[in-house]
């Protein structure tokens, strides 16, 4: 018979989303983008055209220019992830 004297639990997330990389830091979605300090502030936003980009990243993006990096089609918000997501 065996007695476990202690126990170290760890656990993972991810964003349920299509993609893995920002395309524009080209981190992954559990990874940050370069203006954060934690992952769960940092959040994934998917546009019309289905790509997905870090919200700060995207939100730099488009002050310059007003299309996808991806597919250059005018950048519109379908989705915007929440932690509750």
């Amino acid at each position: 018979m065996f007695k476990i004297n202690k126990a170290f639990l760890t656990y993972s997330w991810r964003w349920k989303i299509n993609e893995d990389l920002c395309g524009i830091c080209q981190q992954t979605f559990d990874q940050m983008c370069p203006k954060c300090t934690h992952p769960i502030e940092c959040k994934p936003c998917v546009g019309m055209c289905d790509h997905t980009y870090h919200v700060h990243c995207i939100a730099d993006w488009i002050i310059k220019k007003r299309f996808c990096p991806m597919c250059r089609v005018p950048w519109s918000v379908k989705r915007t992830f929440d932690s509750a997501n």
